[in-house]
């Protein structure tokens, strides 16, 4: 079937909260997003729907009537503080990856029989967003970039073979990139915080293992990469060995920007066939 997107936009306030807890664990889990005035963002919602084509249309269905059945839905939310202007946080903190949830049930709810929503993206942040298909579980996907030099070389080819496969980035002084890797972790909300990790958590374990990359060369001062190219490809596998197992079972998929125009993903070694 054919998916369509249609991408919105909405301001609001929110702040994270617990009245449960003391102002210290508060602070402690929270840090700054306790402050008792909240803060904003502009979010951007990435709606996607699926269904038959009409016929006579051509269409899944019009973008004029998805639009009108959005933002009838997000006028609840925009230029609002959602804990005190919703009805929808008062049990529970709004963090993305309880909104993203809202929202998947009040859009989903209003949709015509002949489409079905299947996908929305949340960003909070350009760098920061949540994702929702309907399921159990959320997916919640962060931005971080380092910085390094290589060279592309693999050193069981001769030098003519290295020369001809990796044309200038065999260059024998190296180059190098600004990557940017996006993280995306998976599984169940914490019912008491609202969030799928600890965001801190999550920046400091993704920077204990890109740091050492940030502004080296990887094929001179990173051991991995001694006896196999730096290709994007043996990075993100690289990246994937380093953080599954400090994300504890989390880890979903790694996207890797080696350039604008080169993009590599992976979610983790193929199950063997047996």
């Amino acid at each position: 079937m054919v998916v369509a997107t249609r991408r919105f936009e909405f301001s609001a306030a929110h702040r994270y909260w617990r009245d449960d807890w003391s102002a210290e664990e508060n602070e402690r889990v929270f840090g700054p997003y306790t402050s008792p005035y909240g803060h904003g963002h502009n979010y951007t919602l990435d709606v996607s729907i699926t269904g038959e084509l009409d016929e006579r249309t051509g269409m899944v269905m019009n973008m004029t009537e998805l639009k009108a059945i959005v933002n009838d839905v997000l006028e609840e939310f925009d230029h609002k503080h959602l804990n005190f202007d919703t009805p929808y946080f008062r049990d529970q903190i709004p963090t993305t990856e309880n909104l993203v949830r809202v929202l998947w049930r009040l859009i989903a709810a209003r949709l015509p029989a002949h489409a079905r929503l299947v996908h929305l993206r949340l960003y909070e942040q350009p760098d920061l967003w949540a994702d929702y298909d309907g399921t159990g579980e959320t997916q919640f996907s962060r931005l971080y970039t380092f910085a390094s030099a290589h060279r592309l070389h693999a050193p069981t080819l001769s030098d003519d073979e290295n020369r001809l496969i990796y044309g200038k980035c065999n260059n024998p002084n190296g180059h190098g990139h600004n990557y940017t890797l996006e993280v995306t972790v998976q599984g169940p909300i914490d019912p008491a915080t609202g969030m799928l990790v600890d965001l801190e958590w999550l920046d400091r374990t993704v920077h204990s293992v890109i740091d050492q990359l940030h502004l080296r060369h990887l094929d001179r001062e990173i051991s991995a990469f001694a006896d196999r190219p730096s290709t994007a490809e043996n990075i993100i596998v690289y990246l994937w060995n380093e953080l599954a197992p400090l994300l504890e079972g989390r880890l979903a998929l790694l996207r890797l920007w080696e350039t604008r125009k080169n993009i590599f993903s992976y979610a983790g070694p193929s199950p063997v066939q047996v």
